[in-house]
């Protein structure tokens, strides 16, 4: 069996160029011996690299690289990132998530030669510009394994880097196979039509692969961001197909990555809040601008086409795109507002507002995270313990029962639940486990069925979450019994079905009771069952139902009560 040989060595950059400076059998003094080195006159950059030879082979990676006065060196480097999703296969660094990482990481080098992620992995050309570009791919590789490897026992730094090598010469062997086929020309045939000849002449499980590779093809001899999506929004338009969409879906993704592009498409903003909140309009596709009359290649035209298709749902990985870029500035130190920290704090609710309007927080999960660390921050309060103490300020934002149960149900489905689990299960249980009547839950004047409604809207919303079933089940069962107290003390059913009111009305209203959305399955929905059971077998109940309905009216109501019971489950 050949052995291993390891070594490091030092490089230091001085006018562009990099050279040797020394050797060490050991990682931590080859670094020492590098961060002296960076204080000398002229070097730009240092950085270590390992070496693993196993015979007549091989392989060098950087492990540790810094650098100083980047402006006037004119060097890109990678970007730092904070995390980076752990794929198993190749196919994940395709999927937008590993897109999204690659993204940032080589946000430098993508902006300056104006090409995206999926671009360069499918273009052999680009592909090669980019693995020959110094130390950017060792160094990339270098800064994803590490924190891959973080806080991981089946696998170290070194082992995942080495799975990351394997995953780039798999995605090389890919593009240089394509780089040599022969494929359709979007140029020369249409997009359509390029698409439909690529998809009856290639095997189906390389098909979606050489779409991807036609479609960079023709993407990178557009060197601008904002042309590149003018290109995909005349594609996506008319696209019908579920493939059709993807595909450019794929591309339009990358491209919203580019900052420059997105303020063009926005305008002019007063403030990183004003930003934010008409970057959360265009992603659920409620953006507004001033378009009429302007030129079709105008960025407020070509807003209004993006936003437009957001709007259909046809373009999920670049609305998850934009969500990511929301995230990202929502835990940034940036202010929102260029006022005083009363002003913050209002730039801070309006977005809130925007990213809640109703019961479910846009973005989920990392959006409530995101949330979270901005407030801790306004809070002026780090670590754990200031995360606490955010969840708990930022609920009276929220105002609504319903609202805050979306909030903290979203927040135990990220990231944070590791360190503030405790927290989220006690805001929880003081909002819906703890309170005495739905009215102490509920405290403003909204009517019975409202009330009702908001209650039950938390206990869906509670069973279809991510939380431990016995948590489940104690808010949903106290919830129900709440609920069941409140029809019985407030004599709700009574009211319901009075007398005075034609049998009709009645029975309606008490159907209305029984359904999904007025009240949960449970102790409170038999209570109105059980009367709406004692009408249907009183003799004769069909003839009394409409006795009061215009003769023209009996049929259709007729149909539309059983229509009701059906809904509500009497009738199968």
């Amino acid at each position: 069996m050949v052995g291993k040989r390891e070594s490091f060595e030092v490089l230091a950059c001085r006018d562009g160029r990099w050279t040797i400076e020394t050797s060490s059998a050991s990682q931590a003094d080859a670094e020492a011996f590098a961060r002296k080195v960076l204080n000398g006159q002229g070097v730009s950059g240092v950085k270590v690299v390992r070496e693993v030879a196993r015979g007549d082979t091989a392989r060098e990676t950087v492990v540790f690289e810094q650098t100083r006065e980047l402006r006037d060196s004119g060097k890109i480097f990678v970007n730092d990132i904070d995390e980076a999703p752990y794929c198993e296969t190749v196919e994940e660094i395709y999927a937008a998530r590993g897109r999204q990482t690659l993204n940032r990481l080589f946000r430098a080098y993508l902006d300056k030669n104006g090409v995206t992620a999926t671009e360069v992995m499918h273009d052999f050309r680009e592909l090669r510009r980019l693995v020959d570009a110094d130390s950017l791919m060792a160094s990339g590789v270098g800064k994803v394994a590490t924190l891959q490897a973080k806080g991981r026992d089946d696998t170290d730094t070194g082992k995942r880097r080495d799975v990351l090598y394997g995953f780039l010469d798999e995605i090389t062997v890919r593009a240089r196979f394509a780089s040599e086929k022969k494929l359709p020309s979007i140029r020369a045939e249409g997009f359509e039509a390029a698409v439909a000849h690529l998809v009856a002449s290639a095997s189906p499980e390389q098909c979606d692969y050489l779409l991807r590779v036609m479609v960079a093809r023709e993407l990178v001899q557009q060197r601008s961001f904002f042309g590149k999506l003018a290109q995909t929004m005349d594609w996506a338009e008319p696209a019908q197909d579920d493939r059709t969409r993807v595909l450019v879906d794929t591309f339009t993704s990358d491209i919203l990555a580019n900052a420059e592009t997105l303020q063009d498409l926005l305008g002019l903003q007063p403030t990183l809040g004003a930003a934010l909140g008409s970057l959360i309009d265009l992603a659920q596709g409620r953006f507004e601008n001033e378009s009429e009359g302007r030129p079709d290649d105008s960025p407020e035209v070509l807003a209004g086409r993006l936003n437009a298709m957001l709007g259909l749902d046809a373009l999920p990985d670049s609305r998850a795109m934009l969500v990511d870029r929301v995230r990202r500035q929502l835990e940034a130190k940036s202010p929102l507002s260029k006022g005083e920290p009363e002003q913050e704090t209002e730039a801070f609710r309006a977005l809130i507002d925007k990213l809640m309007p109703t019961d479910d927080l846009f973005g989920g999960g990392a959006i409530a995270e995101a949330l979270t660390h901005r407030q801790s921050r306004i809070l002026n309060k780090g670590g754990v313990a200031g995360l606490k103490e955010a969840t708990g300020r930022l609920l009276p934002a929220f105002a609504d029962p319903a609202r805050k149960a979306g909030y903290l149900l979203a927040l135990s489905e990220s990231r944070l639940v590791d360190s503030i689990g405790d927290e989220i299960s006690q805001q929880l249980e003081s909002l819906f486990i703890r309170p005495e009547s739905v009215k102490q839950i509920v405290k403003d004047n909204r009517p019975p069925n409202k009330k009702m409604q908001t209650l039950t809207t938390v206990v869906h919303k509670v069973r279809g979450s991510g939380l431990d079933d016995r948590m489940k089940s104690r808010i949903a069962d106290r919830l129900d019994e709440l609920l069941a107290s409140y029809i019985v003390d407030d004599r709700i059913l009574e009211r319901v079905d009075d007398p005075s009111r034609p049998l009709h009305v009645r029975a309606f209203m008490l159907l209305s009771m029984c359904t999904p959305e007025m009240l949960p399955e449970g102790k409170a929905s038999q209570l109105a069952r059980k009367i709406v059971v004692k009408h249907l077998k009183r003799p004769n109940f069909e003839t009394e139902l409409v006795a009061d309905v215009p003769p023209a009216e009996k049929e259709r109501v007729l149909r539309d009560f059983h229509v009701q019971l059906y809904r509500c489950g009497f009738m199968q």
